[in-house]
């Protein structure tokens, strides 16, 4: 098995490709990190497009949020990064992975799966179809269909769903769109944060990505289409949609989750 793994640099990544690292380091052939917060954005100009989409308070609730997590518990955290140099496993950063010179960087590796983990580049048809033998899948923190898009933790916890969880799914155009590999549930609970949700459902993915590979099979593994129907794609929340979530007293992160 020969695995590409695509993220951005962050915790949330971290946990999910951490099982397969420690059961399967030597699948896994390539790491591309993301050096784009969002997709053909430059860090600055992201900053402004969230400034203005989300507002002040959700920007500066988020930069908490990392701030805090780069300070605590730093030997607990995994990130890409620290995980593919510990495995001795190649990196590739990319600001485009449909460009040229990532194209090129994948099919050198030769890989049988390409598996985005958390990554901020939309896929392209090129990816997605004409490089990986067995093609490209994707790790969402959601019960897809439900919560597609971004920011599901933030926005499953504004609507009071019981539960959310993870989806392994293939990638196809559009976003988190594709037929469906494995998924698993996860309880939301009183105490949960947008942080602590987005934690715990990074670690059931991890878990469910690792167990689903090594039992892979693709002669036999059948996906399953996702229902029909009108469902909603979530994008980053609306300033509305912040005032919201505070008024409902919904929190980002507490120093008080079990989880972190």
């Amino acid at each position: 098995m020969r695995i590409v793994l695509l993220s951005v640099d962050d915790e949330y990544a971290g946990e999910i490709q951490r099982p397969l690292f420690e059961a399967h380091p030597d699948w896994i052939v390539g790491s591309v990190i993301s050096s784009r917060m969002i997709y053909k954005r430059s860090n600055f100009g992201a900053v402004l497009f969230t400034l203005r989409t989300s507002g002040l308070v959700f920007l500066v609730e988020m930069f908490q949020v990392k701030l805090l997590r780069w300070f605590l518990d730093r030997k607990k955290r995994f990130l890409p990064t620290q995980l593919a140099e510990r495995h001795g496993v190649e990196q590739f950063v990319s600001a485009d992975i449909n460009d040229e010179e990532s194209l090129e960087k994948l099919r050198s590796w030769n890989p049988d799966i390409i598996i985005s983990t958390n990554f901020s580049h939309y896929i392209g048809k090129t990816v997605r179809e004409s490089i990986a033998r067995y093609g490209c899948w994707n790790l969402h923190k959601s019960l897809l269909p439900q919560y597609r898009g971004m920011a599901p933790s933030f926005h499953a916890l504004l609507d009071g769903a019981e539960k959310v969880g993870a989806t392994l799914h293939i990638v196809e155009k559009g976003f988190d769109t594709g037929d469906v590999l494995s998924q698993i549930e996860v309880p939301v609970t009183p105490s949960d944060t947008v942080y602590s949700l987005n934690r715990r459902t990074s670690l059931a993915g991890g878990k469910l990505l690792a167990s689903f590979l090594e039992t892979y099979n693709p002669k036999v593994t059948k996906p399953v289409p996702q229902p029909e129907g009108d469902w909603k794609n979530y994008t980053y929340p609306t300033r509305a949609e912040v005032k919201e979530f505070r008024r409902k007293g919904l929190r980002f992160y507490s120093s008080n989750n079990s989880e972190h």
